[in-house]
């Protein structure tokens, strides 16, 4: 068996199988180390949707339903995909009375779907699928139920050692290998980034429900919790996801309280169906790495980042690396100064303009009462612009109700006296995040 390759790849999730095809369809000797045996199955909690016709990290991707192609306008690849798949028009906040905070008008944008869709709800198992397959076919080598251990420097490059004793030598290692990242730990670059906590999440697949919004990704406030709705590829089904950062607290009580006893929602779910599959993920959130790179090891996707970097991020970053390197090699320059143009792209279009953000999402409900909230949601009177695009949600909720402060005081000073605690308790309320967290360097 060979070992040693151009580059060893860790982690076969979007990021990994996306670099994988590419550096071997660059002529690459390619190693891609994957610790689940069935490499496309999905166990982690994921929602499975690709952000589309929307710029993502300075991307903008294309679903063609004629050829069945994504396809990446800025970088310039594509992806077969020829899978059910459901549209996703843009974010619905919910307040716990019901109050809906509206990024789009719906009704208007279902009249030309193609068109108007932001998000493209795929089966993410079919689309890693391919890209293992189409990564075999350029003559990658697949190793799977491999977990790895280690890496360590070498004089030509970097060696990746493995549970069941085995040695992959590399010039250069990609670590995709997720939001907790070992390889990221090994390196010992987690130690100079900031540490925002734990959170645990439980997801279910549903069946049906009364949602007036379904073909959205929805925020729902309620006064024990926030949940996360997206429909599925799978018609008329939806991927359900309970987070808590709080150790007295299970997810899935969470989601049992969701569905069964909350007086506004439980009521969409009462001739809903749970389907089998279940996921969960537990997330170390840690500010993102400048420099995703050392010793001859470039961590990309989920690796690098603070949370989910998104389906559209993550394999970007796979295509971007596979490319860089090969070039690096080509030129004869197996070395950091050769992935320069990655540095350059990434600084660009990931940590510039998202990177640096510092971390919020403090539990309002903690402050807030439910009648509170929906005050609070009730008060925009414009429409919001539609977006997939997380960070830009943010933006625009903050930029309103910093407008709006001047009408709570006059209205609510009750309320505008919580809003202020909740600014003046922001470090201490991060604190106590921090220490309910399982920091892992």
């Amino acid at each position: 068996m060979l070992s040693k390759f151009d580059v060893v790849i860790v982690g076969a999730g979007p990021a990994g199988l996306m670099a994988a095809r590419t550096a071997a369809g660059e002529g690459l000797n390619v190693a891609l180390l994957e610790r689940k045996k069935d490499i496309p199955q999905i166990h982690r909690s994921c929602g499975g949707v690709l952000n589309v016709n929307e710029p993502t990290f300075g991307e903008i991707v294309r679903y063609e339903e004629d050829k069945k192609l994504l396809t990446f306008t800025k970088q310039g690849f594509t992806i077969d995909y020829d899978g059910p798949h459901s549209d996703v028009y843009g974010f619905h906040l919910y307040s716990p009375g019901g109050v809906r905070l509206e990024f789009g008008n719906f009704a208007a944008l279902r009249n030309d779907p193609q068109k108007n869709r932001y998000g493209l709800s795929v089966s993410k198992e079919k689309l890693l699928r391919t890209l293992l397959e189409e990564s075999e076919k350029s003559g990658a080598h697949i190793f799977p139920n491999t977990n790895v251990c280690t890496v360590r420097k070498e004089a030509t490059g970097v060696a990746v050692e493995c549970e069941d004793g085995s040695t992959y030598d590399g010039t250069f290692v990609i670590a995709a290998d997720g939001i907790n990242s070992r390889i990221a730990r090994e390196l010992k670059l987690n130690r100079d980034r900031y540490f925002f906590g734990t959170t645990r999440d439980a997801a279910v697949e549903i069946e049906g429900n009364a949602c007036p919004d379904p073909e959205g990704f929805l925020f729902i406030i309620t006064e024990h919790g926030i949940f996360s709705m997206i429909p599925l590829y799978k018609q008329n089904c939806y991927h359900i996801d309970a987070s808590t950062y709080r150790r007295d607290i299970k997810p899935q009580k969470l989601l049992d309280y969701f569905f069964n006893e909350d007086p506004t929602y439980s009521r969409w779910f009462k001739d809903s169906k749970v389907l089998p599959h279940k996921t969960a993920c537990v997330v170390n959130l840690m500010s993102p790495l400048e420099k995703p790179f050392k010793d001859n090891v470039l961590l990309i996707g989920d690796a690098c980042w603070r949370r989910e970097m998104s389906n559209v991020g993550s394999l970007g970053t796979g295509y971007k690396a596979g490319k860089c390197i090969a070039g690096a090699l080509n030129q004869g320059r197996p070395t950091e100064e050769g992935l320069s143009e990655y540095f350059a792209w990434y600084a660009e279009n990931y940590f510039q303009p998202h990177g640096a953000r510092k971390q919020g999402g403090r539990d309002f409900s903690e402050y807030l009462t439910g009648d509170d909230i929906d005050y609070i949601a009730g008060l925009p009177d414009n429409d919001f612009p539609q977006t997939l695009d997380i960070y830009k949600m943010v933006n625009i909720v903050g930029k309103t109700y910093a407008e709006l402060f001047p009408k709570i005081y006059d209205e609510r000073p009750d309320i505008m006296d919580k809003l202020i605690e909740i600014r003046e308790d922001m470090d201490a309320a991060m604190e106590r995040k921090i220490k309910m967290g399982f920091r892992n360097v």
